[in-house]
């Protein structure tokens, strides 16, 4: 009896996690063309355990926004925020493209996926 009982919740479980996989895929689709709509020149680059694979279940989207040329980094990091839907869980970095050049940035992005790119960063990002 307890063993039905237990496959009853890990089946609803399973369940309740594919919606909402679906809605975070959603929500990041409608973030990304919310970027685009409001700065078509920029990439925007899904790195961390999302982009690698192995998200644990309560996992951000670590998302980078890579613009040519960055006048007010705090002004661009406030804008985009503003874009981000409701229930969205968002770790936001916005980089110049002349940063992508640190090696730190480089080690950070390793097993990263690009989800849109306009200003061909791919020759950054390996």
């Amino acid at each position: 009896m307890q063993e039905r009982s237990l496959n009853g919740l890990r089946k609803q479980f399973l369940r309740r996690r594919a919606e909402l996989l679906k809605d975070e895929t959603r929500l990041l689709e409608e973030y990304i063309a919310r970027i685009r709509r409001i700065h078509p020149r920029c990439a925007i680059i899904l790195y961390g355990s999302r982009a690698r694979g192995n998200p644990l279940p309560y996992s951000d989207y670590d998302v980078a926004i890579i613009i040519e040329k960055i006048d007010d980094k705090l002004k661009a990091i406030e804008e985009f925020r503003k874009l981000k839907p409701r229930g969205f869980s968002l770790d936001l970095i916005v980089l110049d493209i002349s940063e992508l050049s640190d090696p730190i940035i480089r080690k950070m992005f390793e097993g990263s996926r690009i989800l849109y790119d306009n200003i061909n960063i791919h020759k950054y990002i390996k």
